[in-house]
């Protein structure tokens, strides 16, 4: 997971420490954390929570939070390692804590593209 970091802060061309936390949560903590903070209906397999600005100033960038066995289904259903699937949940949380969406059309092929090039790397 170091690599996938670093690799990250090098095509981001992120500067100085940062910081981000990882858990892995259950179904009903991620439907609930879903619906409550992005008005989204049942369980999803990434959500990512921005530091608030005083704790980004000193370099916490915020939380990534992932529902394993959502990604291990997405995983299989794609062909893929349940590592790559978290990896690339991974990448995309640490995207939208840097401010990166997908709400538009433009925004997100600017958001896929690099995290793309963040795993592809």
């Amino acid at each position: 997971m170091s690599e996938l970091i670093s690799r990250a802060e090098k095509i981001l061309k992120l500067k100085g420490d940062r910081e981000i936390s990882i858990a892995f949560v259950s179904k009903s903590e991620m439907t609930r954390l879903n619906e409550s903070y992005y008005g989204g209906s049942g369980v999803t397999d990434v959500l990512a929570f921005p530091s608030e600005e005083q704790y980004a100033k000193s370099g916490y960038l915020g939380e990534i939070l992932i529902h394993y066995p959502r990604a291990k289904k997405q995983a299989l259903e794609n062909g893929k390692t349940p590592l790559s699937e978290v990896k690339l949940l991974v990448v995309h949380g640490l995207l939208h804590l840097l401010g990166y969406n997908h709400d538009t059309p433009a925004r997100k092929s600017r958001m896929f593209r690099l995290q793309d090039r963040i795993l592809e790397s």
